[in-house]
């Protein structure tokens, strides 16, 4: 190393100017050998009269130095960073224990055969040890691909849903020729520090809760296991929807008849959760958190994540949960939460239901229902209410007495001690004379495509003696065939003509590019559309009753292609003149 003596700065061997000053350098002495003390030339790596190597030599020095210029190096450094030699780094030192076993010769690593006596070498002592196989909580939740078999049972088919720290998948029972079950996956290596503790439990909490319960409108929960950093929950597979999906697909309130059966079978079952002992609050009723199957019209609750025990003597809640909108304010903190908040919550997602006005629009007050549905009828705006009053005192004391304001079954005594069980309603009252039972109550033609031609559902009456009933539809795209019946248990076909139905439109919402294309979509590209219908029966004696129908009507999948690609189309177009106006203003502006 040839040291400036002007400023100390470090320059290679044959520079004849510092590097930082420029001032001259005096003649650097050559590098010789460390055997023999021979002249070598710059990088020279053998002696040219000893024939021993530099590299060997100068490569255990415990300081990293260059041998020819001596400036320090970093240990793997193949070239000195000031005279520009090529390093010589010795070989790796063999691993314990891989020497040949017939000679005991060192060998690298992965040699088949030793490089002095030529024999083959134990695999055992020369094999690279096994690389650990990565913890599977290392990566995020969701990740498990089809196939994937967990304890030896659950075989992974594909994923069905997945949330910022949760996953579901559908997967098949090995022990149960091959039984559907969900498989509710929590990893915590998706879950902040400061909120796994209190996640973890919730999601323990829950399948602990579900498998105690049992009820037609619960999801069973058959087992819970771990493995690793990842926690998995099996429950019952549903084959259905959301409410909240459904609402998404809607541009009309969902009819009167339907809503009041999802609320007869929901007001049941909290009224089975209010019956624990000690109770079980919800405290999370929404459209996300209800299923309803696509077999029938049977609704499931869902995510028991943020549920609770009441405690007897408790002032408010340890942790303050719930939805905007849907929660009722003493769950924010100001009381402990009973099954008032639940009737709360069903009372905002009914209300929503009715009116599709959002509950999140202006918390804590609800218009009347008919002001925005006049086709509700009185009874149940005074039941919703009544449910979504502010002071809890004011709402209905139970689930029962809920139901029976909304289905008008007899009302439930009001509970004036809270040491009593409420009442749960009596038998409705049987039909009286003059009036018929349909079966089903509801038609559901489920999803249909465009022109895929006419479908066919069948309805069932059982008319009251000497009666005569008239059918008819209120849309020209139903077909009621016959429209006259006198005999019991006559069967009637109802006809769907979806030639004659028109897909909806998309709307997008977002940011400002999805405003602007959603502007386009709205009158461009069809989509998915809930369309709801009304078959009318009418009895000789005057009695009327009407059936509800719904049917979601989708687009073929050409028709949407083409249309987006018009889209397309048609925001570049506008794109390119809005540019083109932009330079020629520019253009004037700079003349």
């Amino acid at each position: 190393m040839n040291v400036c003596p002007q400023c100390g700065t470090s320059n290679r061997p044959e520079a004849r100017f510092c590097r930082k000053c420029r001032c001259v350098l005096p003649a650097a002495a050559p590098p010789t050998c460390p055997h023999c003390g021979a002249t070598l030339r710059p990088g020279a790596r053998f002696c040219k009269q000893c024939g021993e190597s530099i590299g060997s030599v100068i490569s255990t020095n415990t300081d990293h130095t260059c041998p020819h210029c001596g400036a320090t190096v970093r240990q793997a450094a193949r070239f000195c960073p000031i005279c520009q030699a090529p390093l010589v780094t010795p070989p790796a030192p063999p691993t314990t224990g891989s020497r040949c076993i017939y000679c005991g010769t060192p060998t690298r690593p992965g040699a088949r055969f030793c490089r002095s006596c030529s024999r083959p070498l134990s695999i055992a002592a020369t094999a690279p040890p096994a690389t650990p196989p990565l913890p599977r909580g290392r990566f995020g939740t969701g990740e498990m691909l089809p196939l994937t078999t967990l304890t030896g049972r659950y075989v992974i088919m594909e994923k069905i849903a997945q949330g910022g720290m949760g996953a579901v998948y559908k997967a098949q029972d090995k022990r149960l020729q091959g039984k559907i079950v969900a498989v509710k996956e929590m990893s915590e290596s998706a879950i902040a520090q400061a909120e796994r503790e209190h996640v973890l439990e919730s999601f323990q909490r829950e399948a602990e809760l579900l498998a105690r319960l049992s009820h037609p409108n619960l999801a069973r929960v058959s087992d819970r296991f771990q493995e690793g950093e990842r926690h998995y929950m099996v429950m019952e597979f549903i084959k259905g929807q959301t409410l909240q999906k459904m609402l998404e697909r809607r541009s009309d309130p969902f009819p009167e008849e339907r809503v009041l059966d999802w609320a007869r079978q929901l007001c049941d079952v909290f009224a089975y959760l209010h019956d624990q002992k000690p109770k079980i609050i919800y405290r999370d009723i929404k459209p996300a958190n209800v299923m309803v199957l696509d077999s029938s019209d049977q609704v499931k609750l869902i995510d028991f994540g943020i549920a609770r025990f009441y405690k007897l003597g408790k002032k408010k809640d340890t942790i303050e949960f719930g939805t905007d909108g849907y929660a009722p304010p003493e769950q924010y903190g100001r009381a402990q939460t009973d099954e008032r908040a639940d009737i709360y919550a069903l009372g905002a997602m009914l209300h929503q239901l009715l009116t599709l006005r959002e509950p999140i629009t202006r918390p804590f007050h609800f218009p009347s229902v008919r002001s925005l549905n006049p086709q509700v009828s009185r009874q149940v705006d005074r039941a919703i209410a009544e449910a979504v009053q502010a002071e809890k005192i004011k709402r209905h004391q139970s689930m029962s007495e809920m139901q029976s304001a909304l289905l008008g079954d007899g009302a439930a005594p009001k509970q004036k001690s809270r040491k009593k069980k409420p009442a749960r309603p009596a038998a409705g009252p049987p039909p009286a004379p003059g009036k018929l039972k349909p079966s089903p109550n509801w038609v559901n033609f489920g999803e249909m495509l465009v022109g895929s031609g006419a479908s066919a559902q069948a309805l069932t009456f059982t008319l009251p003696a000497g009666e005569q009933a008239t059918l008819s539809a209120d849309v020209p795209w139903l077909h009621v065939h016959p429209q006259k019946i006198n005999k019991q248990g006559k069967k009637v076909t109802i006809t769907l003509d979806t030639k004659r139905l028109k897909p909806g439109r998309l709307q997008l919402q977002g940011g400002i590019i999805k405003r602007w294309a959603g502007l386009h979509t709205r009158l461009l590209v069809p989509a998915e559309q809930e369309i709801s219908a009304h078959v009318e029966i009418a009895l000789k004696s005057g009695y009327k009753q009407r059936i509800p129908v719904s049917v979601t009507i989708a687009p073929q999948v050409q028709q949407v292609r083409f249309r987006w690609i018009v889209t397309i189309g048609v925001m570049l177009i506008e794109v390119t003149v809005i540019a083109a106006v932009l330079g020629i203003v520019a253009t004037m502006l700079l003349l």
